[in-house]
């Protein structure tokens, strides 16, 4: 779980304020049911809080308190009060970015100075920039695959691994890199998010396991994310329409034609967002059969596109 995904977890914050609110060491099995987690999970979070000198103190049998409660106080000014109350409770303006939205934004970039050690965010995030370093690296990881060429992965936590790169897939939502590891020839799989740089490693390396593997690899992965859906379409105009989605993995794909002619198009395949996007690009040509839901999830989708669109033009 990279650490976006942590802060995105409801489960994550329902651990922290139980944690807080710890008086006595708890038993960690029982603290761990009441808040339905998993050790791996209590372990991430662990690491979570001590990447912020957060010490969460645990051992085989029990969680322990917080010993020293962190507080982060703000003092604000009239304006400020206000500017805040406006934007949560969400005041309208005309314009993008009202001038009270600024006063609220002055007054975080002083507060995340002063409190630096439990800011969530280092450094302020240029999205543009993020996306182009993402699509450099997949660039660069599909460039060894199809080559057959070892890669030196170094994470952003300054730690590296060498891998032999076999596919590049979406697992859990967010594309990810599996390989074989260099060192104990097992597979291994992380985030390309998670990834700061790669570069070829000047080695030639024989894989020991089959296409056949990894595949059942990625399935197991699967059963145990559960988002495998069994989806059907209708395909109106084959030819316009790109029937394989970039770097998603299809458990047993079928393909047919109906008496009228239109394709029938069937595959497992993980629920995501991009998924969603490759759905929405050819939404003209197509009409989902089955499930139901994910019908429905995706005529949501469409219109909040349609209503983000518009939002754009009108700006």
């Amino acid at each position: 779980m990279s650490e976006h995904q942590v802060i995105l977890d409801d489960s994550f914050w329902k651990f922290l304020v139980s944690l807080e609110e710890l008086k006595d060491k708890k038993d960690k099995a029982l603290f761990c049911s009441s808040l339905n987690l998993d050790e791996e999970a209590l372990l991430i979070f662990q690491n979570f809080l001590n990447r912020f000198n957060v010490n969460c103190l645990m051992d085989d049998n029990f969680i322990y308190p917080l010993k020293e409660k962190c507080r982060v106080q703000m003092e604000f000014s009239l304006s400020e009060w206000f500017a805040l109350q406006a934007t949560f409770q969400g005041a309208k303006s005309q314009e993008c970015n009202p001038y009270f939205h600024k006063i609220i934004q002055n007054k975080m970039l002083v507060a995340q100075k002063a409190y630096e050690q439990f800011n969530l965010y280092k450094k302020p995030v240029n999205v543009a920039t993020v996306q182009a370093e993402i699509e450099n690296l997949k660039k660069k990881i599909d460039y060894n695959i199809c080559y057959r060429k070892m890669l030196n992965v170094v994470f952003h936590n300054n730690k590296d691994c060498i891998i032999y790169p076999l596919r590049l897939v979406f697992l859990d939502g967010i594309l990810c890199v599996i390989g074989e590891n260099y060192l104990d020839k097992t597979l291994v799989y992380f985030g390309v998010e998670d990834i700061d740089s790669v570069n070829e490693y000047p080695k030639n390396y024989e894989p020991n396991l089959s296409q056949i593997e990894i595949n059942e690899f990625i399935n197991h992965l699967r059963l145990i994310n559960g988002k495998d859906e069994r989806l059907i379409l209708k395909i109106y105009s084959q030819y316009e329409t790109d029937l394989l989605p970039s770097f998603h993995f299809l458990g047993n794909p079928f393909v047919t034609s109906n008496p009228e002619g239109d394709m029938i198009w069937a595959a497992t395949i993980e629920m995501c967002d991009d998924i969603f996007l490759w759905l929405y690009s050819m939404k003209d040509r197509m009409e989902i059969l089955d499930p139901g839901h994910i019908r429905k999830e995706f005529s949501h989708f469409c219109e909040l596109k349609k209503q983000n669109d518009d939002l754009k033009k009108a700006s």
